[in-house]
């Protein structure tokens, strides 16, 4: 094996202004370079880095994300640009990682899927090996989707998957289960800052959303019903922090949607309402979450950040990942479809002052970790 520093393509869903992806990327870049400390990091990104913050040196941007989106361009043209610019990235490199999140999905078609089997068989072409490490697989509906994941994962040399439901996607492959990433940070949390006490009485509930679960038919239900929860809360005198895990201006974000419930709730009285928008980093984060004490919301890497944290918290699930980790830590679980007001404000209340099993979250972490021990295994 060479003895030169490793040329590493990350390949995620990095630079978008989502919260989640930037923790896994800081998470993923920290435990890659403990294996690699000289190692060079070409990071498949979608151009917006402003929520990245210390991930050191020997860290190159590559921006290719933002090639599909040149509508100046043809489709066709699009697409060779695209595949061509990842042959040029593939070229040196030593491994291609795809590092956590939902990255194998069909959502809107088998685009995603194409582009991951493309993407997979150009590494291959270039002597490039391939890990999938904590990645999540959204319920495929196809059976071409499954031949097409079926492939991906026979050309990885490693292929580990976040949860059960990831894992049932692969039956009858070389996956294997480990955890999400994000747990690996939990030590950053064990030694940073202590959380604030809370005041008997005076509860505070963080909420999390996700802009797409208000579109189609059942999205003005699902905004009625959180609606009319935060004026249970705030009539109460329980005090609401909104959580924003998107913020770009490239779509409909959760700052837009915070300003439509903001609108809806405009003429009713109660404590204010506080907006809160943490970059990926371990003291933002637990700063954020001092003074919660009960975490609910429709974000996978909140629910996961609660858990390391020590808080409870309800799902709002519109994804199988959501389900998923509420069953493993036994905290309630709302179907988004499902939404009820008083339903989401009850179940709140059951849960306040119960801590997540510290026993799970040791399990998690440990599974987390296995990733970059499997990794590390890899390359001896």
């Amino acid at each position: 094996m060479s003895t030169l520093p490793p040329r590493i393509l990350l390949s995620g869903y990095y630079g978008a202004g989502n919260l989640g992806d930037d923790l896994l990327l800081t998470v993923l870049v920290r435990e890659l370079r403990s294996i690699f400390p000289q190692a060079h990091f070409v990071i498949r990104d979608h151009g917006d880095t402003t929520g990245l913050i210390g991930l050191g040196s020997n860290i190159e941007f590559a921006r290719i994300e933002q090639l599909p989106s040149d509508q100046r361009r043809s489709k066709l043209i699009r697409l060779v640009l695209y595949l061509w610019t990842f042959h040029r990235l593939l070229r040196g490199c030593r491994w291609l990682v795809f590092g956590g999140g939902t990255v194998f999905h069909q959502y809107g078609g088998l685009t995603n899927l194409i582009l991951q089997w493309c993407i997979s068989t150009l590494a291959k072409a270039n002597g490039v090996a391939i890990a999938a490490l904590g990645v999540g697989v959204a319920d495929l509906h196809s059976g071409l989707a499954r031949l097409l994941l079926r492939s991906i994962i026979a050309k990885s040399k490693l292929f580990l998957v976040r949860d059960e439901a990831a894992l049932q996607q692969c039956t009858g492959t070389k996956a294997q289960l480990t955890n999400d990433l994000v747990f690996a940070w939990a030590p950053e949390f064990v030694h940073g800052p202590p959380r604030n006490a809370r005041e008997p009485g005076s509860p505070v509930v963080a909420l999390a959303i996700y802009p797409p679960a208000f579109l189609g038919p059942t999205g003005p239900t699902t905004m009625a019903a959180l609606v009319n929860a935060i004026q249970q809360w705030r009539s109460a005198g329980t005090r609401v922090v909104f959580l924003v895990f998107q913020n770009t201006d490239r779509i409909r974000d959760d700052n837009q949607i915070f300003q439509d419930i903001l609108a809806a709730i405009a003429a009713t009285s109660g404590p204010p309402i506080e907006i809160r928008r943490p970059n990926a980093d371990a003291h933002q984060i637990a700063n954020a979450l001092a003074d919660i004490d009960v975490f609910t919301g429709m974000r996978y890497h909140g629910l996961v950040l609660a858990a390391m944290l020590g808080l409870p918290f309800v799902g709002l699930a519109h994804d199988d990942k959501i389900t998923e980790i509420c069953r493993r830590f036994q905290m309630p679980c709302i179907n988004v479809s499902d939404l009820d007001g008083a339903d989401l404000v009850s179940k709140v209340e059951l849960v306040r002052g119960r801590v997540p099993d510290q026993a799970v979250l040791t399990s998690c972490v440990a599974a987390a970790q296995k990733n970059f021990q499997a990794f590390a295994e890899c390359n001896r």
